[in-house]
């Protein structure tokens, strides 16, 4: 009876391993490939083209953003950093899953997460890598004025920037 057990479990495990392969969303792996290639350098050198400006994410031809679009940007605490857009309201459910990196002021990562989920009208925090209860230290806002205009709002001093970035294919 224990070799069945074993072998069901055995059988089990590698059914979930097959499954978790599958289920990879092999141009996630793609846009973190290229993500991953854009160095402290390549953000420093950019950072001169960051501004306070909003970035339409509206749900019409007026969008700026897709999925796989990286965004860099200086915090109010004075943090370069990028941000990997990995999916941006599919299906319009109002929320955007992205990576993220900030450094620290001798160029080292500060805090770097993945798969960070943001539901419209939200705030985030850089800095400290969380949805805050309070304004105070906000980088950015999802500012969703209806069911179709939506911008993704650096708010001062935070500033942020599409980079420009080659797909790959």
């Amino acid at each position: 009876m224990s070799k069945l057990k074993r072998s069901l479990a055995t059988a089990i495990l590698i059914t979930v391993l097959a499954i978790s392969c599958l289920s990879r969303n092999p141009a996630v792996e793609t846009y973190r490939n290229l993500f991953h290639s854009v160095t402290y350098l390549d953000i420093e050198n950019f950072s001169v083209n960051l501004t306070t400006d909003k970035i339409n994410i509206s749900r019409n031809e007026k969008r700026m953003l897709l999925d796989g679009d990286i965004l860099v940007y200086l915090t109010d605490e004075g943090r370069l950093g990028k941000m990997l857009i990995l999916q941006l309201d599919r299906e319009e459910d109002g929320f955007m899953y992205f990576d993220f990196v900030t450094y620290d002021f001798e160029n080292k990562i500060s805090i770097e997460k993945r798969n960070v989920k943001l539901q419209a009208s939200f705030i985030y925090d850089f800095d400290k890598g969380i949805i805050p209860e309070k304004i105070e230290g906000v980088e950015i806002w999802w500012h969703s004025l209806d069911d179709l205009e939506m911008y993704l709002v650096p708010l001062t001093p935070t500033k942020l920037g599409k980079y420009p970035v080659a797909k790959m294919n």
